[in-house]
Protein backbone atom coordinates (compact mmCIF):
# COMPACT_ATOMS: atom_id res chain seq x y z
CA UNK A 1 0.00 0.00 0.00
CA UNK A 2 2.49 2.60 1.03
CA UNK A 3 4.24 1.87 -2.67
CA UNK A 4 0.68 2.73 -4.41
CA UNK A 5 0.50 5.81 -2.15
CA UNK A 6 3.99 6.84 -3.20
CA UNK A 7 3.71 6.62 -6.85
CA UNK A 8 0.01 8.06 -6.66
CA UNK A 9 1.63 11.05 -4.86
CA UNK A 10 4.93 11.58 -7.50
CA UNK A 11 5.29 14.51 -9.46
CA UNK A 12 5.02 14.31 -13.35
CA UNK A 13 8.52 14.22 -13.77
CA UNK A 14 9.28 11.46 -11.57
CA UNK A 15 6.38 9.31 -13.50
CA UNK A 16 7.59 10.25 -16.67
CA UNK A 17 10.91 8.81 -15.39
CA UNK A 18 9.08 5.36 -14.37
CA UNK A 19 7.88 5.67 -18.34
CA UNK A 20 11.57 6.28 -19.87
CA UNK A 21 12.96 3.40 -18.07
CA UNK A 22 10.38 0.84 -18.83
CA UNK A 23 10.50 2.14 -22.36
CA UNK A 24 14.09 0.26 -22.11
CA UNK A 25 12.13 -2.91 -22.68
CA UNK A 26 11.09 -1.78 -26.03
CA UNK A 27 14.16 -1.34 -28.00
CA UNK A 28 13.93 -5.35 -27.71
CA UNK A 29 10.65 -4.82 -30.37
CA UNK A 30 13.44 -3.07 -32.52
CA UNK A 31 15.95 -6.14 -32.75
CA UNK A 32 15.73 -7.63 -35.54
CA UNK A 33 16.57 -11.61 -36.27
CA UNK A 34 17.48 -13.68 -39.30
CA UNK A 35 20.04 -10.59 -40.50
CA UNK A 36 16.99 -8.54 -41.68
CA UNK A 37 16.39 -4.81 -41.37
CA UNK A 38 13.51 -2.32 -40.85
CA UNK A 39 12.83 1.71 -41.42
CA UNK A 40 12.83 2.99 -38.32
CA UNK A 41 11.95 6.33 -39.23
CA UNK A 42 8.56 5.31 -39.69
CA UNK A 43 6.52 4.04 -36.72
CA UNK A 44 4.80 0.84 -37.74
CA UNK A 45 4.38 -1.82 -34.70
CA UNK A 46 3.36 -5.39 -35.27
CA UNK A 47 0.06 -6.99 -33.33
CA UNK A 48 2.35 -9.42 -31.56
CA UNK A 49 4.80 -6.67 -30.67
CA UNK A 50 2.03 -5.02 -28.76
CA UNK A 51 1.16 -8.26 -27.24
CA UNK A 52 5.01 -8.44 -25.95
CA UNK A 53 4.69 -5.04 -24.11
CA UNK A 54 1.75 -5.94 -22.65
CA UNK A 55 3.45 -8.82 -20.91
CA UNK A 56 6.05 -6.93 -19.83
CA UNK A 57 4.30 -3.98 -18.42
CA UNK A 58 2.33 -6.03 -16.32
CA UNK A 59 5.39 -7.36 -14.83
CA UNK A 60 5.09 -3.51 -13.62
CA UNK A 61 1.46 -3.11 -13.39
CA UNK A 62 0.27 -6.07 -11.82
CA UNK A 63 1.86 -6.08 -8.43
CA UNK A 64 1.24 -2.68 -7.47
CA UNK A 65 -2.05 -2.41 -8.81
CA UNK A 66 -3.12 -6.38 -7.00
CA UNK A 67 -0.50 -6.54 -4.48
CA UNK A 68 -2.97 -9.33 -2.26
CA UNK A 69 -2.51 -11.43 -5.20
CA UNK A 70 -6.29 -11.78 -5.77
CA UNK A 71 -5.86 -12.10 -9.51
CA UNK A 72 -5.18 -15.15 -11.31
CA UNK A 73 -2.32 -14.79 -13.30
CA UNK A 74 -1.89 -18.02 -15.67
CA UNK A 75 -5.76 -17.02 -16.55
CA UNK A 76 -4.49 -12.98 -17.34
CA UNK A 77 -1.63 -14.29 -19.42
CA UNK A 78 -3.97 -16.36 -21.14
CA UNK A 79 -6.19 -13.39 -21.96
CA UNK A 80 -3.78 -11.04 -22.94
CA UNK A 81 -2.26 -13.48 -25.18
CA UNK A 82 -5.23 -14.12 -27.36
CA UNK A 83 -7.59 -11.03 -26.96
CA UNK A 84 -6.35 -10.08 -30.24
CA UNK A 85 -5.66 -12.70 -32.38
CA UNK A 86 -9.49 -11.98 -34.10
CA UNK A 87 -7.16 -9.42 -36.23
CA UNK A 88 -4.96 -11.98 -38.08
CA UNK A 89 -7.27 -11.94 -40.57
CA UNK A 90 -7.91 -8.88 -41.59
CA UNK A 91 -5.73 -6.48 -38.99
CA UNK A 92 -6.04 -3.61 -36.61
CA UNK A 93 -8.20 -0.96 -37.05
CA UNK A 94 -7.57 1.92 -34.41
CA UNK A 95 -10.55 2.18 -31.90
CA UNK A 96 -11.54 5.51 -32.66
CA UNK A 97 -12.61 4.69 -36.22
CA UNK A 98 -13.71 0.83 -35.52
CA UNK A 99 -17.32 0.63 -36.72
CA UNK A 100 -19.89 -2.51 -35.65
CA UNK A 101 -19.10 -3.73 -38.91
CA UNK A 102 -15.14 -4.00 -37.91
CA UNK A 103 -16.51 -5.49 -35.04
CA UNK A 104 -18.14 -8.47 -36.00
CA UNK A 105 -15.77 -8.80 -38.70
CA UNK A 106 -13.33 -9.51 -35.99
CA UNK A 107 -15.20 -11.59 -34.32
CA UNK A 108 -16.19 -13.97 -37.16
CA UNK A 109 -12.36 -14.32 -37.69
CA UNK A 110 -11.44 -14.83 -33.99
CA UNK A 111 -13.81 -17.41 -34.10
CA UNK A 112 -12.55 -19.45 -37.84
CA UNK A 113 -8.94 -18.74 -36.18
CA UNK A 114 -9.63 -20.74 -32.80
CA UNK A 115 -11.31 -23.06 -34.65
CA UNK A 116 -8.66 -24.55 -36.90
CA UNK A 117 -6.23 -24.95 -33.40
CA UNK A 118 -6.00 -28.13 -31.90
CA UNK A 119 -7.40 -29.48 -29.20
CA UNK A 120 -8.20 -27.96 -26.25
CA UNK A 121 -6.35 -24.93 -27.59
CA UNK A 122 -8.79 -24.04 -29.65
CA UNK A 123 -11.46 -24.26 -26.66
CA UNK A 124 -8.88 -22.27 -24.50
CA UNK A 125 -8.12 -19.62 -26.85
CA UNK A 126 -11.81 -18.90 -27.69
CA UNK A 127 -12.93 -18.83 -24.11
CA UNK A 128 -9.82 -16.62 -23.28
CA UNK A 129 -10.58 -14.06 -25.98
CA UNK A 130 -14.63 -14.39 -25.42
CA UNK A 131 -13.58 -13.29 -21.71
CA UNK A 132 -11.75 -10.12 -22.89
CA UNK A 133 -14.34 -9.46 -25.27
CA UNK A 134 -17.19 -9.78 -22.65
CA UNK A 135 -14.57 -7.90 -19.94
CA UNK A 136 -15.81 -11.07 -17.59
CA UNK A 137 -13.77 -11.08 -14.45
CA UNK A 138 -11.28 -8.90 -13.07
CA UNK A 139 -8.56 -10.52 -15.26
CA UNK A 140 -10.20 -9.25 -18.47
CA UNK A 141 -10.38 -5.93 -17.17
CA UNK A 142 -6.96 -5.55 -15.64
CA UNK A 143 -6.01 -6.23 -19.66
CA UNK A 144 -8.76 -4.35 -20.83
CA UNK A 145 -6.90 -1.69 -18.63
CA UNK A 146 -3.45 -2.57 -19.66
CA UNK A 147 -4.67 -2.38 -23.47
CA UNK A 148 -4.91 0.78 -23.47
CA UNK A 149 -2.43 2.43 -21.23
CA UNK A 150 -0.02 0.47 -23.43
CA UNK A 151 0.17 2.33 -26.58
CA UNK A 152 0.77 5.75 -24.69
CA UNK A 153 4.50 3.78 -23.59
CA UNK A 154 4.94 3.02 -27.70
CA UNK A 155 3.76 6.26 -29.01
CA UNK A 156 6.14 8.36 -26.27
CA UNK A 157 8.67 8.43 -28.94
CA UNK A 158 9.90 11.52 -31.35
CA UNK A 159 8.87 9.28 -34.15
CA UNK A 160 6.28 7.10 -33.33
CA UNK A 161 4.18 9.93 -32.06
CA UNK A 162 3.63 11.11 -35.74
CA UNK A 163 1.34 8.64 -35.69
CA UNK A 164 -1.24 10.39 -33.62
CA UNK A 165 -1.99 13.43 -36.31
CA UNK A 166 -1.40 10.70 -39.58
CA UNK A 167 -4.44 8.80 -38.06
CA UNK A 168 -6.32 11.74 -36.79
CA UNK A 169 -6.45 10.74 -33.40
CA UNK A 170 -7.09 13.36 -30.92
CA UNK A 171 -7.42 13.75 -27.06
CA UNK A 172 -10.54 13.17 -27.03
CA UNK A 173 -10.07 9.94 -28.87
CA UNK A 174 -7.38 8.81 -26.59
CA UNK A 175 -8.83 10.25 -23.05
CA UNK A 176 -12.12 9.30 -23.20
CA UNK A 177 -11.21 5.08 -23.48
CA UNK A 178 -8.61 5.47 -21.25
CA UNK A 179 -10.48 6.72 -18.15
CA UNK A 180 -13.46 4.64 -18.94
CA UNK A 181 -10.57 1.69 -19.45
CA UNK A 182 -8.78 2.52 -16.30
CA UNK A 183 -11.27 2.72 -13.52
CA UNK A 184 -10.50 0.90 -10.88
CA UNK A 185 -6.64 1.25 -11.26
CA UNK A 186 -5.51 3.62 -9.71
CA UNK A 187 -1.81 3.50 -10.92
CA UNK A 188 -1.93 2.97 -15.12
CA UNK A 189 -4.77 5.88 -14.44
CA UNK A 190 -2.26 7.95 -12.84
CA UNK A 191 0.21 7.23 -16.12
CA UNK A 192 -2.75 8.08 -18.16
CA UNK A 193 -3.24 11.47 -16.98
CA UNK A 194 0.45 12.34 -16.68
CA UNK A 195 1.68 10.77 -20.34
CA UNK A 196 -1.36 12.86 -22.06
CA UNK A 197 -0.60 16.10 -19.93
CA UNK A 198 2.92 15.17 -21.36
CA UNK A 199 1.74 15.09 -25.45
CA UNK A 200 -0.88 17.98 -24.49
CA UNK A 201 1.84 20.11 -23.51
CA UNK A 202 3.99 19.21 -26.88
CA UNK A 203 0.91 19.22 -29.45
CA UNK A 204 1.07 15.50 -30.55
CA UNK A 205 -2.32 15.03 -30.42
CA UNK A 206 -3.77 15.21 -33.36
CA UNK A 207 -6.90 18.68 -33.38
CA UNK A 208 -8.29 18.48 -36.64
CA UNK A 209 -5.84 20.95 -38.32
Amino acid sequence: MKTIIHIIDQSDGEIMNIIRQLQIAYKLKRTLRYNTTRNFDVHSESVAEHVFSLFFLAQYFLPLEDPNRTLNVELLYQIMLFHDFGEITHGDVPYHVKTKEHEEQERKDAIAIFASFPWPLAQIAHDRWSSYAAQQGPEARFAYALDKVEPLFELLDSINEKTLKRIKFSYQDSNGKKMLATEGFPIMRKFVEVAQRDMLKRGVFWTGE
